[in-house]
């Protein structure tokens, strides 16, 4: 059996950057981690979790997370409220659509100050 343990994510302000997704997503506060606590964890599901690393030039990430209807409605819901611009299309991030052109319930993409594109469907 292969799991997924983790995904580690650079960014400028570790600090800055788990806050933001982690009151995106809805999941609790970032926790310190590493030998000088110089990173943040957010738990996830089944035992997975993100890794905050920092970086003065961070690398491009693109991570997509799968949610049931309602967390994705909330999610939609707490974008709006913190003036994140948000689309359905990786390539128009601000178009403020939320159906999914692939076929599923809603697609929201949305990138965070760093340049790392973020994911959310269900």
């Amino acid at each position: 059996m292969i799991q997924l343990d983790h995904l580690a994510v650079d960014a400028r302000d570790v600090d800055a950057s788990s806050v933001f997704l982690a009151k995106v997503l809805g999941t609790g506060a970032p926790v310190p981690e590493g030998a000088d606590d110089d990173m943040r964890r957010i738990e996830l599901d089944h035992g997975m979790f993100l890794l905050f690393s920092p970086s003065p030039e961070p690398r491009f990430a693109h991570v997509a997370f799968k949610v049931d209807v309602k967390q994705f409605r909330e999610v939609v819901t707490r974008l709006t409220s913190m003036n994140v611009a948000f689309g359905n299309d990786h390539f128009d991030t601000a178009n403020g659509r939320t159906e999914d052109r692939l076929g599923g319930g809603g697609r929201v993409y949305f990138n965070d100050t760093n340049g790392h594109l973020w994911e959310v469907t269900c």
